[in-house]
């Protein structure tokens, strides 16, 4: 659901029915002509702000606002670390492991919080759409590189939404008793993961990674769009649409 009512207010989609509206109007009335080219300006208009480094930004900012990075020092143990999924674009056909994006920096994190002692185990988890390889097992391959050794994970093979990221991890964690998490994800998506994981009764410490607002200097003017910042709205409004569907819940 969260998926459907994200896609709807995605600044591309918009912009692109809105165009698409625009040239109706102007084909089948002479008179809206005018109409059809304001709405086709608002559609660029719309784009263009949706493109910048000044909106992406602010947006980010207000997601990450409650998610205060820490020292890994400053963390408190657990009894696991919980990774969550969306880190990689899936397996590739020319290569033995799977093509990582930003969120990678969830493993990363996830793996120094194991090797400086923070839990026992590193609870990965991810599934799947149709016939790909689940998620957990892709980012399994990638800890592997990493160091971390195959007993110490623990793969929760079946979520595809943050919701069920929650539930499987209760079902698989509940009858080894562990309650208590270091939960790693996206400093974005931390609002959204921690409610539903404390939802299923978790005590949850956040261990945030992932942060989308830098400190530097981006290469282009922040007023000038980009496809990279148009991505990081996309991402934010998307958060914005799963706490919407999580409130109503």
């Amino acid at each position: 659901m969260t998926k459907l009512v994200s896609l709807c207010i995605y600044p591309l989609t918009q912009s692109m029915l809105l165009c698409l509206i625009g040239i109706l109007v102007i084909a089948v009335s002479v008179r809206g002509r005018l109409f059809g080219l304001l709405v086709q300006a608002l559609a660029m208009v719309w784009l263009w702000i949706a493109s910048t480094a000044l909106f992406a930004d602010a947006l980010m900012a207000s997601l990450e606002a409650d998610a205060r990075p820490k020292t890994v020092s400053a963390l408190p143990d657990a009894q696991a670390i919980v990774v969550l999924g969306g880190v990689d674009r899936g397996d590739v056909h020319f290569g033995t492991l799977p093509d990582l994006h930003h969120a990678a920096d969830r493993l990363i994190y996830g793996a120094k919080l194991f090797q400086v002692g923070k839990a026992p185990l590193v609870v990965l988890s991810g599934g799947s759409r149709d016939d790909e390889r689940p998620e957990a097992e892709r980012m399994r391959d990638i800890m592997h590189v990493i160091g971390i050794p195959d007993e110490a994970l623990l793969l929760e093979r079946n979520s595809r939404t943050t919701e069920e990221n929650a539930v499987y991890a209760a079902a698989l964690l509940g009858n080894k008793g562990i309650e208590r998490v270091l939960l790693v994800t996206s400093g974005y998506h931390m609002i959204r993961a921690q409610r539903w994981f404390e939802k299923q009764g978790f005590d949850v410490i956040p261990a945030p990674t992932d942060f989308q607002v830098i400190l530097v200097k981006p290469s282009v003017p922040r007023w000038l769009p980009t496809a990279q910042d148009l991505a990081r709205t996309t991402r934010a409004l998307h958060e914005y649409a799963g706490l919407a569907v999580q409130a109503v819940k």
